[in-house]
């Protein structure tokens, strides 16, 4: 397992005023293993006698620079912790790059748990499986990807030519919200222009379904975090298919939007079995706090199942389980539908039984009426007399 540090580790600070007035130049957490021929990063809880040990191998030219080749040395202490460093400080213009990426990885990541750099590891180690197993897959930790430079992800991941930016998010609060929420949105605006698709896992205890069962209530974070997958579109053809927009919202109580689904990540916490679920869901508009309707509950995919490579791409869903799911769906639309015909035409019918006992009350209140004046005490005389004074009342006031 990879150990990727986390800002309560390094101090930034402290880390970068050592760097540059007692070093004299760059610190490396990674180096090349010459016999292993694989990039290695050292880890943070080596015990002592492994620290020592992993300097002797140094010193014997086990680790090299991944960028000039130079033999790198291990060096240890309280605040930068273990670490690369090339004879004298003197590092190479590339590795003094990767660590100015890692430390504006370090100031992205600052509002995370300590969680985050396990659950990290955990997607690297399962990703590097793959890579053994496909030739044409390539992961490398973000901040050692030197395509980028002004936002770094978590890991990135190649498949042939499809490129992946891939990031988890583990602490959202009221206090966190908008500017994570921010930060995602640039983010995603960048990866997508170097190429990249970006992936976000929402740590799982951020969940959170309404209390209609079948929407999600959500952090602006969440709402930004949300991605269009292959599951998305198997969704949203099949919904076609189903039947007509108007029929569906009305039917199943869709928001009134087009079909645009999309999927939210959520994944379990590092001290849990990790596994990966995804809603497939179409925004409410206009909701606040954000709404999103879930057309089914999740199911758990093992990360050998989520990043399982389907046609060069990631499928992050079982294809199986989504169509039995839909199945399931349209057994439920069709019952839906049923009753609310059913509804429709007992509103119809309760309308006309309406209006024809207002049409026979109608009747009666005209009957009682003809009745009533049949029975009047004025004579045909006295009516006629009153209605010529009226008349000439009229006449004398024009």
């Amino acid at each position: 397992m990879i150990y990727i540090p986390n800002s309560e580790t390094f101090n930034i600070v402290t880390r970068i005023t050592y760097k540059y007035h007692f070093i004299g130049g760059s610190i490396m957490r990674e180096a090349w293993h010459t016999n292993d021929d694989r990039l290695y990063i050292i880890s943070q809880n080596l015990p002592a006698p492994e620290i020592d040990n992993h300097k002797q191998i140094a010193k014997k030219g086990t680790f090299i620079c991944p960028y000039c080749k130079a033999q790198l040395y291990v060096k240890s202490g309280e605040i930068l912790g273990n670490f690369f460093s090339h004879l004298h400080g003197e590092s190479c213009e590339a590795s003094k790059q990767s660590e100015a990426r890692y430390s504006k990885y370090e100031k992205q990541k600052k509002n995370d748990t300590p969680r985050q750099p396990h659950i990290v590891a955990l997607i690297n180690d399962e990703l590097n499986v793959l890579a053994k197993v496909y030739p044409h897959v390539t992961v490398i930790l973000g901040y050692l990807n030197q395509d980028f430079s002004k936002h770094i992800p978590d890991i990135t991941l190649k498949i042939n030519d499809y490129k992946y930016a891939i990031t988890i998010v583990t602490n959202i609060t009221v206090s966190t919200d908008q500017a994570i929420a921010k930060s995602i949105q640039n983010q995603k605006n960048y990866y997508a222009s170097l190429g990249y698709e970006p992936l976000f896992f929402i740590e799982r205890n951020h969940l959170g379904i309404d209390i209609d069962g079948q929407s999600l209530v959500l952090w602006k974070t969440e709402l930004q975090a949300l991605t269009s997958q292959k599951a998305d579109i198997h969704w949203k053809d099949f919904l076609k298919q189903l039947g007509e927009l108007e029929d569906l919202q009305a039917v199943l109580k869709l928001p009134k939007t087009d079909l645009n689904v999309k999927s939210i990540m959520y994944i379990t916490p590092a001290n849990e079995a990790i596994s990966i679920e995804a809603f497939h869901v179409l925004e409410h508009p206009n909701t606040l706090p954000p709404k999103a309707h879930f057309f089914a509950m999740p199911y758990k995919l093992t990360f050998s199942q989520a990043f399982k490579i389907n046609d060069e791409n990631l499928s992050l869903a079982d294809l199986d389980i989504e169509i039995n799911n839909q199945s399931k769906y349209a057994e439920h639309f069709l019952q839906a539908k049923e009753a609310f015909e059913r509804q429709l035409e007992e509103k119809a019918l309760l309308a006309k039984l309406a209006a024809e006992e207002n049409r026979k009350q109608a009747i009666e209140n005209q009957q009682t009426y003809l009745e009533r004046y049949s029975q009047s005490n004025y004579v045909k005389s006295d009516k006629d007399k009153k209605r010529e004074l009226v008349m000439k009342a009229f006449l004398s006031n024009n």
